[in-house]
């Protein structure tokens, strides 16, 4: 809004004066013009504010950022306008200062930091932000969605993608430049990776198009005999055999076995699934809790024999760890050298879980739930992190919270993300959403 400056008449002007007082037409006009000027000062403060600021991409660099954050297309807070067709990238340093960048609008797009740099991408173009800026790396085809982004042992990246049919698409990003693709049709699934094979968790039912190779892998396993009626199968997809991607493993399908969103964990050739076991793998879905009511378990598929191992998780008493529709396993972290991997629960406990023997401990909670879907967590080797905007003033702070058990760290709050989450205008703005967030690898929350 700009700042209203009264004028002194110029030098040729004279200020007429009718009968020594205004007259009763000219005082309506006058009054109408104070309040026409009085409306339009009130609608321009209403009025949508100037675009914050923003590097263009290709300038973008990491600088001394700390955290590095992508904010969804923003949707229309009174649904009187059209959704914002832009993303933001935002680096954030330690001080609460933030450099960002618009780009294309993404499904689930998501960021993941490395050594190489920050990595992100639209429906078009992959990014690699670095200290020198961004390169640039265009996209095959025309993907539906992003599904993973993994970083790789050799220092390359891999984009899984999805087109609007099932299957997958493998971009991997080399560190010399290079991107090769590697496309599998007919499977969908829970995505993972071990070293350097990127690896999908189907079934038979849900995937049938591979069904006619896994039962011949299963055939040869097993030796012939009598068949199961539909197979759990582990695959390879940035390493296919034709169009379809590798199977690694079948095994017999366990009914009510869901794989979580905890993420695989990878020891050599030993994949681990955190998963749920149903009580009942086969109710009927009535809205209750009852339906999804389910104890806590680890799959454990061995590449090098095929075998998988289920293995129950309990607490220090020996008891089942029960998860429900409101209470899963958001997500794991590992440690270098320790047996143990941490999980966050959706209800914000934190447990250390031995991935052999299913013994658990709980370390700690933090005040978070997965439910409340507007504080994303980041978990590294140090700890959590975890990004809470405050739908008052949109101001954002990052909390972190050491594995140790140790006091939490407020690393900073700041208001300089504000005008890029919510925009205001005649029509009451835009909002947007932290779609993900990634840690400068190895940074620990600012410990001293």
């Amino acid at each position: 809004m700009k700042t209203h400056t009264d004028e002194p008449l110029s030098d040729g002007t004279r200020a007429r004066n009718r009968k020594g007082l205004l007259s009763r037409k000219g005082a309506r006009r006058c009054g109408v013009g104070a309040a026409a000027l009085s409306i339009v000062m009130l609608l321009s403060s209403c009025m949508s504010q100037d675009a914050p600021k923003a590097t263009p991409v290709k300038n973008l660099s990491t600088g001394d950022a700390v955290i590095a954050v992508r904010l969804s297309t923003g949707t229309s807070v009174s649904g009187l306008q059209k959704p914002l067709s832009d993303n933001v990238i935002a680096l954030v340093d330690a001080q609460g200062q933030v450099e960002a960048a618009r780009i294309g609008e993404w499904n689930r797009g998501r960021v993941l930091w490395t050594d190489r740099g920050i990595s992100y991408g639209t429906e078009d173009i992959d990014y690699l932000t670095t200290d020198e800026g961004a390169q640039e790396f265009a996209h095959q085809g025309s993907p539906f969605a992003e599904e993973g982004r993994f970083a790789l042992p050799d220092g390359g990246i891999a984009v899984v993608t999805s087109p609007m049919s099932t299957g997958y698409a493998v971009d991997i990003i080399q560190p010399d430049g290079r991107v090769d693709r590697r496309e599998t049709l007919g499977t969908e699934g829970y995505l993972g990776q071990c070293g350097s094979r990127i690896l999908e968790l189907t079934n038979t039912k849900r995937s049938e198009d591979i069904a006619s190779v896994a039962y011949e892998a299963y055939a040869a396993q097993s030796g012939g005999g009598n068949y199961p009626e539909a197979l759990d199968v582990l695959v390879q997809l940035d390493d296919p055999e034709g169009s379809l991607p590798r199977v690694l493993a079948v095994v017999p399908l366990v009914d009510g076995l869901w794989p979580g969103e905890g993420g695989m964990a990878c020891e050599r050739d030993v994949m681990t699934v955190p998963s749920k076991q149903l009580y009942d793998p086969d109710p009927v879905y009535d809205g209750s809790l009852d339906a999804t009511r389910g104890a806590f378990v680890l799959q454990r598929w061995d590449l090098s024999t095929g075998q998988r191992t289920i293995i129950p998780v309990v607490d220090e008493d020996g008891n089942a760890i029960e998860l429900d529709r409101d209470h899963g396993m958001h997500a794991s972290q590992g440690l270098p050298g320790e047996q143990d991997r941490r999980f966050l629960g959706d209800d914000g406990r934190v447990w250390s879980v031995d991935l052999v023997s299913g013994r658990a401990k709980h370390l700690f909670s933090i005040p978070w739930n997965a439910s409340n879907g507007n504080a994303p967590v980041q978990l590294n080797e140090t700890g959590i992190y975890l990004l809470e905007v405050n739908e008052r003033d949109y101001h954002v702070t990052l909390t972190y919270y050491p594995w140790d058990g140790g006091d939490k760290r407020e690393v900073f709050t700041t208001d300089k993300l504000a005008e890029y989450i919510k925009t205001n205008n005649i029509f009451s703005g835009h909002r947007r959403g932290v779609q993900s967030f990634a840690v400068r690898p190895g940074w620990d929350g600012g410990a001293q």
